[in-house]
């Protein structure tokens, strides 16, 4: 027996796979789109609270279409990858949230908001460096 042929146990195996960066992308654009889902479902609730019903209906359905093409997205994106690393990516949602709400919303960026992305973001960072 070679030693090549030595079988290795899956959490080895995981923990020296590198994902391809076209997975990566993958990964990156399902998690933003995820964001932007969360986006419609606030702006169908402000519209909501001003009573403007087609624009809740509209936003709503671009929401559920979003939420579909995600699900969809998620699925092969799981297929790529070890199940661990993608879900500790999905931490990156918050930094796309708080962007989203600055920009659309208006919300305001508190020190303590900053730091907390900072502080998931390097959480993200120790967990998918483990993966290399």
């Amino acid at each position: 027996m070679k030693p090549d042929d030595v079988l290795q146990s899956p959490a080895e195996t995981a923990r020296f796979t590198r994902v391809p960066a076209k997975d990566f992308l993958l990964l990156h654009a399902t998690l933003l789109l995820y964001a932007v889902a969360s986006v419609f479902a606030k702006a169908a609730g402000v519209h909501l609270g001003a009573r403007e019903m087609t624009a809740v209906y509209v936003f709503l359905a671009l929401e559920m279409l979003a939420l579909g093409v995600y699900a969809a997205l998620w699925q092969q994106t799981l297929k790529r990858m070890p199940l661990s690393f993608a879900y500790s990516n999905k931490g990156v949602c918050t930094l796309w949230m708080c962007l989203a709400g600055l920009i659309f919303f208006g919300e305001s960026m508190t020190l303590g908001k900053a730091l907390g992305i900072l502080v998931v973001l390097c959480g993200v960072w120790l967990v998918v460096s483990d993966h290399e």
